[in-house]
């Protein structure tokens, strides 16, 4: 999904752009749209950078802005300034549009992938199994002694051969599973890396605590890393729950909008937007069908009042009740 700037200008600019999609001929919001481009040159850098991505996904059609003119920046920087400055806005605007544009070299380089909306199943030079969730990725490096799996991105489900002489390792980021046959789940989500264990037991280590080895997982178990941090949180988890997209299933229990709304983007192409932050904010508890990312989406809000509109096959904007 687009990995675009996690930054309030960017996200008022894409949705100002939305609604001037919406409602191209209403001159209120119109005039509005224009006190806030005056309001600071970020606002105009960030919603032209809108405007581009939206271009690349071959969408924009006429922006109204364009039969008008735009208020030039306060102080307008020198020319070397100004080119840097376009280099760089251009930067990121390649990189959010990428995946509507370009292959997923991560996904090309990687020694195993998945496309968006499908799961793999891949089954490793020691028989071991690893089923791949949607848009996940993984390197692996065997060797006489040691069997190295590096999650790149995603979830995965492993189901490892016994090998009690050469042990089974799995990477994600900073975290590292050690086992010599069991069955676990090992996610890499947008703030934590997860680890649940379906059978047998796996020794989980966190690198950034100089390699402390915790107390084994056993069946039921999970442990969630944050990765921006050092908290560390167990709780206990069905074991018919763990790994459940294996299943098309997504099992949320009091789980803010806002995250289901970014587990979902892995399985839809393009884009989803969220720009409301109470409804981000409120929490629900269902179980969703993956199989029509979509269609999960809105029941997942609608009980809330919330609406998902179609604003191109690969945009959609999710927001509270007009």
């Amino acid at each position: 999904m687009c990995d675009r700037p996690k930054d309030p200008v960017w996200e008022m600019a894409l949705d100002w752009l939305l609604r001037m999609q919406e409602q191209p001929g209403d001159p209120v919001l119109h005039r509005r749209l224009h006190t806030w481009l005056e309001a600071s040159p970020a606002h105009l850098r960030a919603y032209r950078k809108a405007e581009k991505v939206w271009r690349m996904s071959g969408q924009l059609m006429n922006s109204p802005l364009l039969d008008c003119s735009l208020p030039a920046p306060a102080n307008p920087p020198r020319a070397r300034r100004h080119w840097l400055r376009r280099r760089v806005v251009s930067s990121a605007v390649a990189a959010c549009a990428m995946l509507l544009v370009l292959p997923d070299w991560q996904g090309i380089t990687a020694d195993y992938s998945s496309p968006v909306g499908e799961h793999r199943q891949v089954t490793l030079a020691d028989g071991s199994v690893v089923e791949l969730d949607s848009g996940s990725a993984i390197d692996v490096q065997f060797s006489a002694d040691k069997r190295q799996v590096t999650l790149l991105r995603g979830h995965a489900f492993f189901s490892v051969q016994p090998q009690p002489q050469r042990v089974f390792q799995v990477a994600a980021e900073a975290i590292t599973v050690t086992v010599t046959g069991t069955a676990f789940a090992v996610e890499l989500s947008p703030d934590t890396v997860d680890v649940s264990v379906a059978n047998g037991s796996v020794n989980v280590a966190d690198q950034r605590r100089h390699d402390a080895t915790l107390e084994p997982l056993k069946p039921g178990q999970r442990i969630s890393f944050l990765r921006q941090g050092e908290g560390v949180q167990r709780a206990p988890i069905p074991v018919d729950q763990i790994a459940a997209w294996r299943q098309w299933q997504l099992v949320v229990i009091d789980q803010p909008v806002s995250d289901i709304v970014a587990r979902l983007r892995a399985y839809q192409p393009g884009l989803i937007v969220l720009n409301d932050d109470a409804l981000g904010k409120r929490r629900i508890t269902a179980a969703l069908d993956l199989r029509s990312p979509q269609q999960a989406l809105r029941a997942a809000i609608a009980p809330l009042g919330g609406q998902v509109k179609t604003l191109s096959p690969y945009v959609l904007r999710v927001s509270g009740a007009d």
